[in-house]
């Protein structure tokens, strides 16, 4: 078994990352960290979203990632109480957006920073991803996603959605358990139990899970 000091829940939108982190972090008793999204930039973007270049990508992703960094740097300083830190997001998760939306003057500007900050994070012992189908995303997306992600193009998540999957079949920094959560219901008891005993007993490598 894996020591899971750190663990992380990844995956697309809408994908079921925060009520799965809020779970687990009530079951190992654990410290919650959610994703701090606010960004003075972000509805400003999606409003002058151009597949081609948008001023506004650079900023935006930046923001995040110095968001995020923050957050790590809060992860570091030791809870006495709670032995496990569970988050709703991987540090590099933003990354996976930036190589899809920069150009490549600003994705080479983003990684110098990107590489400065990765020296300092917080290490994950483990990572949750939640695969579904880019049909399932979609829907996903136009049954609850904003206003402003209903009105993205399907091609702008297509390319989200390739990322992701790239990102995570070539994953190595961590052990990978990947949750079919088209099959996982996260409502239903049976399937925690049944998902939360996979975690415990996550080895090295990558490890797929669908409930029975």
């Amino acid at each position: 078994m894996t020591d899971l000091k750190y663990i992380a829940v990844e995956g697309l939108i809408k994908s079921g990352k925060t009520k799965l982190a809020r779970i687990l972090a009530e079951e190992f008793k654990a410290r919650l960290i959610l994703d701090n999204q606010g960004n003075p930039f972000l509805k400003e973007y999606y409003e002058s979203f151009s597949a081609n270049y948008n001023p506004l990508a650079l900023k935006t992703q930046l923001i995040f990632l110095i968001n995020r960094f923050n957050q790590q740097l809060e992860m570091k300083q030791k809870d006495l109480f709670q032995k496990t830190t569970i988050s709703n997001y991987i540090f590099y998760k933003d990354g996976i957006y930036a190589h899809t939306v920069l150009n490549d003057e600003d994705l080479d500007i983003y990684k110098k920073i990107l590489n400065i900050f990765a020296e300092k994070i917080f290490p994950c012992n483990l990572v949750v991803y939640l695969q579904t189908s880019f049909a399932e995303m979609m829907q996903r997306i136009y049954k609850s996603g904003s206003e402003f992600e209903k009105r993205m193009p399907s091609e702008y998540w297509r390319e989200i959605f390739e990322a992701y999957n790239y990102y995570f079949f070539n994953y190595k920094l961590s052990p990978l358990l990947v949750v079919n959560v088209e099959k996982t219901d996260f409502n239903n008891r049976k399937d925690i139990d049944s998902l939360i005993n996979e975690i415990k007993n996550q080895k090295k490598g990558i490890s797929y899970y669908a409930p029975a």
